[in-house]
């Protein structure tokens, strides 16, 4: 599922990546999102060479990365899995495969760390593991299912479909939470597949130095972060949870009706933290200055 908009620069070799893949028999559901460059002149040229194996979503129209990536999931069916994919971004030839296995061993969606790379491909470090497994409450806090690493199993796909996307979050993001909050397990893949190009126009992209992790981490840990988790919750108030989410997203609710104190217990009843170290300390930090 690739969206795409003014991709022209990086998009072919993504697109090669694809043409590369190991093991899987891919087909490649895309969007363009309003391109005004060469963009949909490449796409057609990969549909003409791989016949078959390319279907283009009508429209055209600048919907902006979230719309475009929920069109596409809901308009996908008929796979064994379904993997993201971003346009500027470069796949190892065993990604898929590998995503497609580690599915079938019973979970509902895999994500993965990322191989940090610049415009011309030239490696700068790996995005950071995260210090404990991601789960529900955990991604309510923060995010490490980069979509471009993502896949999903059928059943991962309906989930993640249970209800739309409220303000201000991210097609990966909010399917993480709807897989994990209805009892499917996501794993985190240690094992870099692919290239993440930091190229200074990422929509959302993976920091390469600890400065810049601790500085993205700052950001997301101002009080008006509360706002994005309050919007998480209500976009869940009509999807059945599993007891375990359930009972955290009600903890989770009544931290904005209590002090600080109160929400540190709850924040840690609940399991409301972050994945790294430094994101955790100032997520305490920002439980503690936040206004109710």
């Amino acid at each position: 599922m690739l969206s795409t908009f003014d991709g022209e620069a990086h998009l072919g070799a993504q697109l090669d990546s694809l043409a590369r893949q190991e093991g899987v028999d891919w087909r490649l559901l895309v969007r363009d999102d309003g391109s005004s460059d060469g963009t949909p002149a490449l796409l057609d040229g990969f549909a003409a060479a791989h016949p078959g194996r390319v279907r283009r979503l009508p429209g055209g129209e600048r919907l902006g990365a979230l719309p475009s990536f929920t069109a596409l999931l809901r308009a996908a069916e008929g796979g064994d899995a379904y993997a993201f994919m971003d346009q500027d971004d470069v796949w190892l030839p065993g990604k898929l495969a590998r995503a497609a296995r580690l599915l079938s061993e019973g979970r509902e969606a895999v994500c993965g760390r990322l191989r940090l790379v610049d415009s011309g491909l030239n490696p700068l470090g790996f995005s950071a593991v995260p210090s404990v497994p991601p789960r529900f409450a955990s991604l309510l806090a923060h995010n490490v299912a980069a979509g471009c690493t993502m896949a999903m199993s059928p059943r991962g796909r309906d989930m993640a479909l249970a209800a739309p996307p409220p303000p201000g979050t991210m097609h990966d993001w909010w399917c993480a939470l709807l897989v994990t909050g209805q009892g499917g397990r996501l794993l985190f893949d240690e094992e870099p597949c692919m290239l993440y190009r930091l190229h200074g126009a990422n929509q959302v992209g993976g920091a390469a130095s600890l400065p810049s992790r601790a500085l993205r981490a700052l950001r997301g840990g101002r009080p008006d972060g509360l706002r994005l988790l309050r919007s998480h919750l209500r976009g869940l108030e009509g999807v059945v949870l599993s007891p375990e989410a359930g009972e955290a997203a009600a903890k989770l609710r009544r931290m904005a009706e209590v002090g600080p104190a109160e929400r540190l217990r709850l924040r840690r009843e609940a399991g409301f933290r972050h994945h790294a170290a430094l994101g955790d300390a100032l997520l305490t930090l920002w439980l503690l200055v936040a206004p109710p």
